[in-house]
């Protein structure tokens, strides 16, 4: 009985109508926002003089590589315990876009390596800057921000 009253009402004109595929209110679908962009893409800088240099750079991951293979901790700092984070973006030519900030900053333990640590990150920025971005890479990437944490530590 309630099949035969549910054909009787889906086939009559009206609900044919209210149920046809061209309402546009059948087929849209409520506003969804967009999800949100990724904080950033985050990588840790560490000492390895095994390091090797990277010609062209068109993955993530190697830029993270060619500034660890850039960056020089200062000589005789041991492993002090200090960290420096930096916040920043390229352009597509992999200059720095703007000034990196410092997100985060662990003095340590060594007083007298802090100034020397500090200095090490600002000049690995500046050594290793233009990265070689190639060209599609550049595009994509450009804007992007990159958390690089330099870490003078033991490695666990």
């Amino acid at each position: 009985m309630i099949a035969t009253l549910a054909t009787a009402i889906l086939s009559t004109p009206l609900a044919a109508q209210a149920l046809s595929p061209l309402d546009p209110e059948m087929w849209e679908e409520p506003y969804q926002p967009p999800p949100p962009l990724p904080e950033g893409l985050q990588g840790t800088v560490r000492r390895d003089p095994n390091a090797t240099d990277v010609e062209r750079i068109d993955q993530i991951a190697q830029v993270f590589q060619a500034i660890q293979a850039c960056w020089r901790a200062p000589s005789g700092s041991g492993y002090s315990g200090q960290e420096i984070t930096l916040r920043l973006s390229f352009k597509r030519s992999g200059e720095v876009l703007g000034r990196p900030r410092i997100t985060y900053y662990n003095a340590g333990t060594q007083p007298e390596q802090r100034e020397p640590f500090t200095r090490a990150v600002r000049e690995a920025l500046t050594r290793c800057t233009p990265l070689p971005f190639t060209e599609s890479f550049g595009r994509a990437i450009a804007g992007r921000i990159f958390s690089f944490r330099f870490v003078d530590a033991q490695p666990m």
